[in-house]
């Protein structure tokens, strides 16, 4: 949970496909018959009928036209005032104006409610914090930035570094960018906040963690998973033969005597993973002698599925048909079903609480702010 990432972001609006409209081709004009006449009398030629011209595709609709049911003034209140205009100029940096032309007005209404209230949020957090004492500036986002450049490992900041270099940018001139743009100092100037006057107020005990971790057990539940290796052999069917009932029916019968040979090899003690290496029809055999790694139940076919989960860790299996052929498993461990314990989970816990109550704190203020500035948004 990211109560930062919550109150910038102004609402999640779907995503949502942008049908292709399908325009009907032009129809041709009927050839004309040839009338034969009697060669006495000519008839004067008729002009032949205009062509009818395809249909221009209507031009794609702007923002402004989609959300023309807005009013010039979305909310208002004591210092803050958020217009259509400002509205339409940032979502238009978010969301491209074909996915929401596809959304009927019924249900893009509530959806950009939902926003509005999004953009109030965020810019009550930014007065909130400069009611403090954390005023926005371009020396702000750059301390901040530098901090985050810190806590940044090696291989994330090979990656920013090379991000920005196909845009022709380094991290300093990147870093200028943003210190100039107004948004980014009020944001650093929240997050700074949120640092050192709220998360101070957030601290979770290991008491805490423990409490949650015991009535929430069924979030930490985990499922039986087994470890297990496989051969495969693929019947072979010529190209081309794949309908032919006697060519697959034959492919069908050479690996089946294949596998039994496999079978009958290991039963005598050769090397599992040696013959997988070797005769396996799966990438798990050149790769990884056959082993197939942890899995849960579902994660393979029904008819695997059931006969490695039946076996007891050390067994091998009978021959095993599925849709890819015939497969000869091992079961190598097994790893019954439990709970995460509490020392692994600890830390998630203490973070998810950290951040409920950061978002409590945040919420309670915020309520207070939208009665002491009367904010009120405009009905549509």
């Amino acid at each position: 949970m990211n109560i930062v990432k919550k109150l910038f972001i102004a609402a999640a609006v779907p995503a949502f496909a942008v049908a292709a409209v399908a325009q009907a081709p032009a129809q041709k004009a009927p050839a004309q018959q040839t009338v034969k006449t009697a060669p006495a009398k000519k008839q004067a030629a008729k002009p032949a009928p205009a062509k009818k011209q395809a249909a221009k595709p209507a031009p794609p609709k702007t923002l402004d036209q989609i959300l023309s049911f807005l009013p010039n003034v979305l909310a208002e209140g004591k210092g803050i005032k958020i217009t259509k205009q400002a509205f339409i100029k940032e979502l238009s940096s978010q969301i491209p104006a074909s996915a929401l032309a596809q959304v009927p007005a019924d249900q893009l209404k509530p959806i950009v409610k939902q926003m509005v209230n999004g953009m109030i949020d965020r810019e009550l957090v930014f007065s909130i914090a400069q009611k403090n004492g954390y005023k926005p500036s371009a020396q702000l986002v750059k301390t901040e930035f530098d901090n985050m450049l810190k806590q940044l490992p090696k291989d994330k900041r090979q990656m920013l570094e090379s991000q920005l270099k196909l845009q022709n940018k380094t991290v300093d001139s990147y870093k200028n960018e943003i210190a100039n743009d107004l948004m980014a100092q009020k944001g650093a100037a929240f997050s700074k906040y949120l640092k050192e006057k709220i998360e101070p107020q957030c601290k979770i005990s290991d008491a805490d963690a423990e409490k949650f971790y015991r009535e929430n057990q069924k979030n930490f539940q985990v499922a039986e998973e087994i470890t297990a290796s496989h051969i495969l052999i693929r019947p072979n069917v010529p190209a081309g033969k794949e309908k032919d009932t006697a060519a697959v029916a034959k492919a069908d019968a050479e690996a089946l005597a294949k596998i039994k040979t496999i079978q009958a090899k290991l039963k005598q003690g050769a090397d599992f993973g040696a013959l997988a290496e070797k005769e396996s029809a799966c990438p798990s055999g050149k790769s990884a002698k056959g082993s197939l790694g942890k899995f849960k139940r579902g994660m393979m076919v029904p008819e695997f599925d059931k006969a490695a989960f039946a076996m007891k860790k050390g067994e091998m299996s009978d021959i095993v048909k599925t849709q890819f052929g015939y497969h000869i498993i091992k079961l190598t461990d097994r790893t019954p079903a439990g709970y995460e314990p509490l020392n692994k989970v600890k830390g998630d816990i203490k973070n998810y609480l950290k951040a409920k109550k950061t978002e409590e704190i945040l919420k309670a203020q915020i309520e207070k702010t939208r009665k002491e500035l009367a904010i009120k948004v405009t009905s549509f």
